[in-house]
């Protein structure tokens, strides 16, 4: 176990994970003694981070941390990636934001989020029958975690999966933490062009269903802009899938590693939503969180954030906050309390959190009832976990049944 004097500001990112892909010891370790720390980031740039839940919140909350990451000099992990694409949703502000969201929220509520149960449930099932018909045992990730999210979002965002793995690759260099800047530069163009490609399709086909068909409604009506479409739906295709995989990975490992409470949701399915909650509270498919920029000076626990200054917020900093949930180091799928601060607070809340419940919940409980005595078939231990990108989960997951 690390102690105090491991470390020191300022730190730099990326963290070191706890166990079994919990979270860094050095969050905890900040919130207790400083929670307004400076964190260097793998592009050289000094970021604030912040790892109690209410400066968290006030974080997500306050307009006066900006999400408009788009000018030259903003902060970024490594290079120009995904949140220097202009007119997203994701890096806009006030009205703008509210006026695309609004484009985009019927398609993103809980009920349209359960009308998707029956089509997830039928790609996990092919997904399950090809597993249960080959080797045993088998990579989770491989079989079952990665392909399941990917032939989903094809499927929500109708695009074809070839498309939309071209569109995979370049992103996981965008997120990864070991790459050059302009890998990352050249990663970010790459998604771009296959936007491009992928608007051009939908308007020659009048193609208006779906998210991706809604926005360029919008745009042909005048309600979004060009640069606002291209933006939002490269927002989209870089959300829609892999984010997803973490928590469908990390999320079967960690309920293997308790099986009284797997053993309870597959004897009673309706516990599998609650699952998902501490899933989502126990995990986080990303540590830092991308930066927002403060806007004006302000002061917190005394220490001064300057106008211009990058602000990140570790999700897991809220989640695992001890003065919010009791015991946050305990897996417990009974937990009561604020289920949802995973997700974020404020206008930015996330737009597919309803839909990230239904597709684990669905996913979750199809392959334990497929596979009810699944195990993982190496010592818990000895897990591969990725810690050169972004979005943590673990590389492999070898699982027998």
């Amino acid at each position: 176990m690390s102690r105090v004097n491991d470390f020191s500001p300022p730190l730099r990112y990326p963290f070191t994970l706890g166990r079994h892909g919990t979270p860094p010891p050095v969050i905890a370790w900040a919130r207790k003694h400083h929670p307004v720390c400076p964190v260097i980031l793998p592009s050289g740039r000094q970021v604030w981070m912040l790892t109690r839940k209410d400066d968290i919140t006030r974080l997500l909350t306050d307009p006066v941390f900006s999400r408009d990451l788009v000018y030259p000099g903003a902060p970024r992990f490594v290079g120009e990636d995904f949140t220097a694409v202009p007119g997203g949703i994701f890096n806009l502000d006030g009205a703008d934001h509210a006026r695309i969201r609004h484009v985009l929220a019927p398609h993103f509520t809980p009920p349209a989020a359960a009308r998707h149960a029956e089509m997830i449930a039928r790609h996990a099932e092919g997904l399950l029958d090809a597993m249960e018909t080959g080797p045993n045992p088998v990579d989770l990730v491989e079989a079952y975690a990665a392909p399941l999210p990917l032939r989903v979002s094809c499927e929500v965002l109708g695009i074809p999966l070839q498309q939309r793995a071209a569109y995979l690759d370049a992103f996981r260099t965008q997120t990864s933490l070991v790459v050059t800047a302009a890998d990352v530069a050249a990663a970010t163009a790459a998604t771009l062009d296959l936007t491009e490609q992928i608007i051009k399709g939908k308007r020659a086909d009048g193609d208006h269903s779906g998210p991706l068909g809604e926005l360029v409604r919008a745009e042909a009506e005048g309600v979004i802009s060009d640069e606002e479409l291209h933006g939002t739906a490269s927002y989209l295709l870089v959300t829609g899938s892999e984010p997803l995989v973490p928590p469908l990975a990390t999320g079967a490992v960690t309920l293997m590693r308790h099986p009284d409470q797997l053993n309870a949701c597959v004897a009673e399915e309706e516990l599998w939503p609650r699952a998902v909650d501490e899933v989502l509270r126990y995990h986080h498919n990303g540590v830092l969180g991308l930066p927002r920029v403060a806007t004006e000076d302000i002061t917190l626990h005394r220490v001064r954030i300057a106008a211009g200054d990058g602000v990140c917020a570790p999700m897991l900093g809220a989640t695992w906050d001890p003065r919010h949930y009791r015991c946050p180091e305990k897996f417990d799928i009974h937990r009561t309390g604020d289920m949802t601060a995973t997700f974020g607070a404020g206008p930015h809340f996330c737009l597919g959190g309803a839909f990230a419940r239904v597709f684990l919940t669905t996913a979750y409980a199809a392959l334990f009832r497929r596979f009810p005595d699944l195990f993982l078939a190496v010592p818990e231990d000895d897990l591969p976990w990725q810690t050169d990108i972004q979005l943590i989960r673990p590389a492999r997951v070898p699982v027998c049944w």
